[in-house]
């Protein structure tokens, strides 16, 4: 299954920048966009692996359940 790279806009819409098949490949791009694209919103630039960009879209789209009584107070 390939790791999508995706652009967050500030309306919360994704927009596919590149496909990778190994996660340091994937890794890698997130640092280097984040660093020239957005130093200020680390969530700017997103990664998702899935088997399909539609599903890879959904799973950063939906809103998760905090694992811990700690996250639940830092939300």
């Amino acid at each position: 299954m390939p790791y999508f790279v995706f652009r967050v806009s500030a309306d919360r819409q994704l927009k596919l920048v590149n496909t990778c098949e190994k996660y340091k490949e994937a890794k890698d791009l997130c640092r280097e966009l984040r660093k020239s694209e957005s130093p200020d919103n680390p969530n700017g630039i997103r990664m998702a692996f899935a088997e399909t960009e539609v599903k890879a879209k959904h799973l950063l789209a939906e809103k998760r359940q905090p694992s811990s009584p700690l996250e639940e107070w830092e939300a």
